[in-house]
C-alpha cells in the first residue's frame, strides 16, 4: 500500500502547521510554565536513566549547546545532578533526582490538563485514533531522518522523486 502524491503533500501541509502551531504552543507555556522544550527534553529522557550531555543532544535531536544550557538551568534548580561516568572517569552522567522527577510530572500533568480542555468536544476513541496515527507518523519520520543522518536515503523515500526543473530539461535537450 502507497500513499498517494495529493495525499503525501496534505500531509506535509498539515504537518507543517501542526509543527508551527507546538511551536507557538511551546513558546506560550513557556511564559506560562517556565520550563523549554528542551528542559522538559532533558528531563523527560533522564527519567529514563542517567545519560551523558552528548547522548542527550542525539536523543532530543537538538545541538549540544541546547543541551549545556538547558542543563545548567535544571541543575541550579537541582532537578538533574552529575556523576562520574563509571565507563569513563573524564566524562559525566547525568541523572534525575526526586525533585527533577517532581517537577517533570508537575509538567505533564499540566499539559495533559490542557490538552484535556483543548479536545474537550472529542471522545477518547477519537483521541486514541488521533494518537495512534501521530505516533505512527513520528516513527516512520524517525526511521527516516536516521537512515538519512547515517548518509543513505531510505528506499521509500525514493518513490517521490522532485519533478525536474524545466530549464534542466531544456539544456539537456539542447546538449544532446
Amino acid at each position: 500500500m502507497t500513499v498517494s502524491e495529493p495525499v503525501a503533500l496534505e500531509i506535509v501541509g498539515a504537518l507543517s502547521g501542526l509543527v508551527r502551531t507546538a511551536r507557538s504552543y511551546s513558546h506560550v507555556r513557556h511564559e506560562q510554565l517556565g520550563a523549554s522544550g528542551v528542559t522538559l527534553g532533558v528531563l523527560k529522557r533522564l527519567a529514563q536513566g542517567p545519560a551523558r550531555s552528548g547522548d542527550l543532544a542525539c536523543a532530543l535531536g537538538v545541538s549540544p549547546s541546547a543541551v549545556s544550557r538547558a542543563v545548567a538551568s535544571v541543575e541550579q534548580l537541582d532537578y538533574v545532578h552529575r556523576t562520574v561516568d563509571p565507563a569513563d572517569a573524564r566524562a559525566s552522567l547525568l541523572a534525575l533526582t526526586p525533585e527533577g522527577a517532581g517537577e517533570l510530572d508537575r509538567q505533564h500533568r499540566a499539559h495533559a490538563r490542557l490538552v484535556g480542555a483543548v479536545l474537550a468536544g472529542w471522545d477518547d476513541a477519537k483521541a486514541e485514533t488521533v494518537l495512534e496515527g501521530i505516533a505512527e507518523l513520528d516513527g516512520a519520520l524517525s526511521r527516516a531522518v536516521a537512515q538519512m543522518r547515517a548518509g543513505a536515503a531510505p528506499a521509500h523515500l525514493t518513490a517521490f522523486t522532485p519533478d525536474p526543473n524545466p530549464n534542466q530539461l531544456e539544456n539537456a535537450k539542447a546538449h544532446a
